[in-house]
């Protein structure tokens, strides 16, 4: 027998055992649909465990690429869950050094896993369930970051992160794909894995003290923005009871339909050497996945991204929301007071696009909102060029960010479903004081897991004591009060939000003058379907 190995996971000091079967702790046994697995210890969750990288699905690779996620095939035996999983193909990114402090992530095609968090393997009474969808853009990321695991876990729930098939492998579209496929649809296979791993959580989480008729899906970015399209799918229906949206929504924007990203994806096979022809989707299937995502890279046309097939999603999430038609569920959904500033910071090789005098603000105004351009610059004035950066950032959140939430909020009050919207106003020190509060900052305060250049401020522990706080109890109770914290009253229309920074209050919603011009916008778009 080898002795017990020192594993470190993101978020806590893990003890696992790498020796044969026989020597696994039987406590640390978990029976699964597809075969038993063996968890590791972690301090802060002595009554239960981590399981790491448990495949969901079966792994699409070969002739699954493309393809529908399939059942996972029973093993034999006892599979070690004691490490992550690689995570989906794709490009380093340059927020890894600042967030994980790391370069690269270890990715392979077979990638399709969750991992669990349980405060208690035994529990009498099933315990509420957090699943979290990792963003990243829908082309990076995974469920190792943020590492949300043990601090979520330890307040007495059970949590769940998952790998999707991301960027060229989450959705790509084409006439080809179409004919396989039972709904004539190609596409979306990142919402049709993230809608397997959620099968998976009802049909096995109870084996990890889970209670299956009381899951929250949370997520942030990306991962917020795939959570509102599962809301506005009818393939998701049933599947959990709340949702939790940081930083991104579906109702502010467009999709594609099939047959137009179908148009755009075609010249994939060219650009991977491939030719025209019946032959073509299988040739493709046969390269490896690097000349995939190489060819992928070298095309900016290409479009991958979530699009209305008729399945997934029959129309337009915006459509579904501002009629009451998505899922009925309670909602916590918020932003960032200065959302994009660090899409152009050099902290994570931002290079965004930014005015800098009034005239190019001006500029970039008229292009993106055409008639309402000069009420939007009243809504958000510069009168010197040295205002520009500031008036910018400010609108440029609130038009990708703050507005969507709002707007999302709003449409749940036909639901009957309560919407608690909030805004996270929090600034660090040192290179972050200049960025506010930027996109995805709440996360260190909700994994505890700091970025390497964050510099500790004494009131770092009290607001995310509050975030946890909110967030678990939203998870046990569909509503984010009670334990002590600050009242954060439900979402009325024209009512408030919750202030999430050194002060933790409801406020006025500021600029709401600007978020009435940014509907009328949408309208237009809408109208014109584009």
């Amino acid at each position: 027998m080898r002795t017990a190995l020192a594993v470190w996971i993101a978020g806590g000091l893990v003890m696992a055992f790498a020796g044969s079967a026989d020597a696994h702790d039987a406590r640390l046994q978990v029976a699964t649909e597809s075969g038993i697995v063996h968890g590791a210890a972690v301090p802060e969750l002595p009554q239960g465990g981590a399981f790491l990288g448990i495949p969901y699905a079966a792994q699409p690779v070969g002739a699954l690429r493309w393809h529908a996620p399939e059942a996972m095939p029973a093993w034999k035996g006892v599979r070690d869950a004691v490490e992550y999983g690689p995570a989906c193909p794709q490009a380093p990114s340059p927020w890894l050094p600042e967030m994980l402090g790391i370069v690269k992530m270890r990715t392979d095609e077979a990638c399709l896993y969750v991992n669990v968090w349980t405060p208690d393997l035994y529990a009498r009474e099933k315990l509420p369930v957090l699943v979290w969808v990792h963003g990243g853009g829908n082309a990076e990321g995974s469920g190792e970051w943020p590492p949300l695991g043990p601090a979520l876990a330890e307040q007495g729930i059970v949590v769940v992160s998952l790998n999707y098939r991301l960027g060229v492998f989450g959705f790509y579209a084409d006439p080809a794909l179409d004919q396989e496929s039972p709904h004539h649809i190609s596409g979306n296979y990142g919402h049709l894995d993230q809608i397997a791993a959620l099968l998976w959580v009802k049909g096995n989480i109870a084996r990890f003290g889970g209670d299956p008729s009381r899951v929250t899906i949370a997520g942030e970015s990306s991962g917020a923005l795939d959570i509102c399209n599962l809301m506005a799918s009818p393939r998701a229906v049933g599947l959990f009871r709340g949702a939790v949206m940081e930083s991104g929504v579906c109702v502010d924007s467009l999709y594609p339909g099939s047959r137009e990203l179908e148009t755009s994806d075609a010249a994939l096979a060219k650009d991977a050497g491939v030719a025209s022809g019946s032959g073509s989707l299988a040739a493709l299937r046969a390269l490896p996945a690097e000349r995939i995502m190489i060819a992928a890279a070298e095309d900016d046309a290409l479009d991958f991204e979530p699009a209305v097939d008729g399945w997934v999603l029959p129309r337009q999430p915006a459509l579904t929301f501002a009629q009451g038609e998505q899922a009925k569920v309670a909602v916590v959904v918020g932003s960032n007071e200065s959302e994009v500033s660090i899409f152009a910071s050099s902290l994570v090789g931002g290079r965004s696009y930014r005015p800098k005098t009034v005239a190019a603000y001006r500029a970039w105004l008229g292009k993106k909102f055409g008639p309402l351009a000069d009420r939007v610059f009243a809504a958000y004035p510069a009168r010197e060029d040295a205002e520009v950066p500031l008036a910018f950032r400010t609108m440029f959140s609130d038009y990708d960010f703050a507005f969507g939430a709002w707007l999302l909020a709003r449409d749940m009050g036909p639901t009957g479903k309560d919407a608690y919207l909030y805004r996270f106003t929090y600034v660090g020190r040192g290179p972050f004081a200049e960025l506010g509060a930027f996109h995805s900052e709440e996360l260190m305060l909700l994994s505890r897991h700091y970025w390497t250049s964050w510099i500790p401020q004494p009131e770092d522990a009290a607001l995310s004591q509050a975030i946890i706080g909110y967030w678990t109890q939203f998870v046990k109770t569909g509503n984010p009060n009670g334990g002590g914290l600050n009242d954060w009253p439900a979402f009325r229309r024209g009512g408030e939000a919750q202030e999430l920074g050194r002060r933790i209050a409801p406020e006025a919603i500021p600029r709401q003058e600007g978020f009435e011009l940014f509907q009328q916008y949408l309208d237009s778009r809408l109208k014109k379907g584009h």
